[in-house]
């Protein structure tokens, strides 16, 4: 503090005032190196050096709780943010196109309520997973039908301060309506085919001519008829720095900004993409499901290509896209890539929407390559892959 105070003040202060300074910081310097220097002469020390300060320090010693604290917490922001520019951002996975390699938001049903967890257990879940339990409760008695309309947009706070946008779903008790506001990227559909697995699930029409599907399940008034835990989806770090000094490889998770993507759909421009790299400039890819094909050969590079090729576990391998609107790159032909472009592809490649809809990623889109998973704590944390 003595140094810290001389550099500041020194050009204001008296010579006499600025000699005391000099004359304390080699006093000081002297006792640090005295390895016989007791708590006694240590407190005198410390007394004497807190008198001069006090006397010279003007506004910037003491300094008051306030601006202490304030001061720390601009050094910390712009460090983070300096970090965070040209190191390391973080990222959350929104959706489950590069599933099972990393989660967006998945959920855990109980088919019984009474399995879900207490307080406490929703308190580490929480803590550990990110995990948000979900409980709807019959308002009267009666069966338990789907509205099939398309649900609606309305707007939502993220942990009950940041605005975000949900998706509403529409139950039935009886004729009661029970709404249900879930993030709108979370896929709903896992959650509502487990309750259309009953032998009574049937399809009616109801007023205005809108779908209704009836599950057969008969609940009383205040019973729980549909609890899950709503995962929270990987959060990792993006390594910002590597690619200023080689090119992105095949194979590596990389995020891509989508704003000058040439066939990116208005709505999604300006977010941020995490896909795989399939193909650099030059490279000639073909899938031939379950196997894409890099150069005439299975591709390689990363231990997802192998997985889909042998549709291991969770991977259900590469499929065409045939079937979808308006892809860039739907069937058999081979796909060219360009010069200073990227292919990239979705580890879950039937629920992917990847180059083969939107086309090329330029590399000047490219913000960096994934490298570790540092939340939630499953068995996915760690380095990326």
């Amino acid at each position: 503090m003595a140094r810290k105070e001389y550099d500041y003040r020194c050009d204001i202060l008296s010579e006499v005032d600025r000699a005391a300074l000099l004359d304390l910081i080699s006093e000081i310097d002297t006792a640090r190196k005295d390895a016989s220097l007791d708590n006694d002469r240590l407190q005198k020390l410390v007394i004497k050096a807190d008198n001069l300060l006090r006397r010279t320090g003007g506004h910037f010693y003491p300094r008051s709780f306030w601006a202490e604290h304030i001061e720390m917490i601009l050094v910390a922001g712009i460090l983070a943010i300096g970090i965070r520019t040209f190191f390391f951002q973080p990222f959350k996975i929104p959706t489950n196109s590069m599933y099972p390699t990393y989660n967006g938001m998945t959920h855990q049903v109980y088919a019984d309520p009474q399995e879900a967890p207490g307080p406490l257990g929703k308190m580490f879940r929480f803590v550990t997973l990110g995990s948000r339990h979900i409980a709807l409760t019959a308002p009267v008695s009666g069966e338990v039908s789907i509205v099939r309309a398309e649900p609606a947009l309305v707007p939502g706070r993220k942990l009950g301060v940041f605005p975000t946008v949900n998706r509403r779903w529409l139950f039935m008790v009886g004729n009661e309506v029970v709404p249900l506001d879930l993030p709108a990227e979370f896929d709903f559909s896992g959650v509502l085919q487990s309750m259309l697995s009953g032998p009574n699930v049937r399809q009616t029409t109801g007023r205005a001519g809108v779908q209704i599907i009836q599950t057969g399940l008969q609940v009383q008034q205040g019973e729980t008829f549909l609890a899950f835990d709503l995962l929270t989806g990987d959060q990792l770090f993006v390594d910002r720095l590597s690619y200023h000094f080689r090119s992105p490889r095949v194979g590596e998770p990389f995020v891509f900004v989508t704003d000058n993507i040439e066939h990116m759909p208005a709505s999604e421009r300006g977010k941020y993409y995490i896909k795989r790299i399939a193909g650099a400039g030059g490279d000639e890819l073909l899938i031939e499901p379950p196997v894409l094909l890099r150069n005439g050969a299975p591709a390689t590079g990363a231990p997802a290509f192998q997985y889909n090729a042998g549709q291991e576990g969770r991977y259900n391998g590469y499929v065409h896209f045939n079937h979808v609107p308006g892809a860039l790159f739907p069937g058999t032909s081979p796909i060219h890539v360009p010069e200073g472009h990227f292919f990239a592809l979705g580890d879950n490649s039937p629920n992917s929407s990847d180059s083969r809809v939107f086309g090329f990623v330029p590399e000047t889109e490219v913000i960096g390559r994934a490298i570790f998973i540092y939340y939630p704590f499953s068995q996915r944390w760690g380095r990326s892959r």
